[in-house]
């Protein structure tokens, strides 16, 4: 969801070179697809990796600081940082870190809510962050599910860069079979998420799977580290289908997803990387809603959810358990649904 903040620094500072501090096993994407020119990654839990990053930081000489992350552990790590300018989210603990603060516009979705950290510096960007504000509703769906597509000047493709790493690409089709991808006929499904409740039923996906499957479409399930046992009962539940989860790096599974006719996941990290790849998808939402800002950032983004449930949303990020032991938001969402948003959009 950051990718619009720094494509819209490159604009502001042609001539400097950024830096992204991010969780490791991130940085190869944001260097390969020239978002970022240094980076250093951290792992969540590990002391000494912050320290780490800390004393390469130190080696730079950093003009300006911008921390869309709002923990008290990221302003202490910001407070350590050794810059001309520091600006971050206004919280009560704020003055701890940074010289200029920016309030937080809720209303706009996430990617937006973050390039809002450069208008201190950005004098055309308070009106554009206006004037979407009061002439766009960016969570009103159509009557096919399909949200609105996002202003060119906050776009979260990197597509182009991405479709550039074709010695990536290279590597994945000599491990696996991706003619289908060339021939226009890959779908990717993504069951997982982290959140146990934020995902749809696995009979859900077979249903659809199966469907797409019978229409000529190939199906290939992919997913992350810890979702692979998921993933793979769902590829053997659906005939001739192919499991690529947890096999491949965020950069390696851009490649597949930017060749892929449709993504097919919940609300989590696929929906975001099939954002930045321009490539057509289906969220599935549950205990989450749209209003929270994190929708799917592209111009093809479809929505599937079960409307009008007095339990939506539960919480910010889901559950492990259904809070009310229900789960309706998810085992209610038939098939049916999701189908006829993918014929939709494949029939296109």
């Amino acid at each position: 969801m950051a990718i619009p903040l720094l494509k819209r620094c490159r604009q502001i500072w042609p001539d400097h070179e950024l830096g992204l501090v991010c969780r490791k096993g991130f940085g190869d994407f944001f260097i390969k697809t020239k978002l970022v020119d240094h980076i250093f990654e951290i792992k969540k839990g590990d002391a000494d990796s912050y320290v780490q990053a800390l004393q390469v930081i130190a080696k730079h000489q950093v003009n300006y600081l911008l921390s869309p992350h709002e923990s008290m552990r990221t302003i202490f790590f910001c407070r350590k940082i050794k810059a001309q300018h520091k600006i971050g989210f206004k919280k009560p603990f704020s003055f701890l870190a940074f010289s200029q603060t920016v309030k937080k516009p809720m209303m706009l979705p996430d990617p937006m809510r973050q390039m809002s950290l450069l208008q201190p510096v950005d004098g055309k960007l308070p009106e554009l962050l206006l004037s979407y504000q009061n002439s766009v509703k960016p969570y009103e769906l159509d009557s096919k599910g399909k949200l609105p597509s996002p202003p060119e000047w906050s776009s979260m493709s990197v597509r182009e860069k991405i479709m550039q790493c074709t010695d990536v690409y290279a590597g994945l089709q000599s491990r696996y079979n991706l003619n289908a991808l060339s021939e226009g006929r890959g779908v990717l499904m993504f069951p997982g998420s982290v959140w146990a409740t934020k995902r749809w039923t696995k009979e859900g996906f077979v249903a659809t799977g199966k469907s797409l499957q019978e229409q000529g479409f190939q199906i290939y399930v992919m997913g992350g580290p810890g979702e692979e046992a998921l993933a793979q009962e769902v590829t053997d539940l659906i005939p001739g289908s192919i499991c690529i989860a947890g096999k491949t790096s965020i950069l390696e599974s851009t490649q597949i997803i930017a060749r892929a006719r449709l993504l097919i996941g919940n609300d989590s990290a696929a929906s975001h990387m099939a954002a930045s790849c321009e490539t057509p998808l289906i969220a599935v939402f549950g205990p989450t809603v749209l209003r929270f800002g994190f929708r799917p950032w592209s111009a093809d983004s479809y929505i599937a959810q079960k409307e009008n449930l007095p339990c939506r949303p539960c919480g910010k990020h889901g559950h492990k358990v259904c809070p009310i032991k229900t789960h309706v938001c998810m085992t209610h969402l038939p098939a049916e649904q999701v189908v006829d948003k993918a014929e939709t959009i494949l029939r296109s």
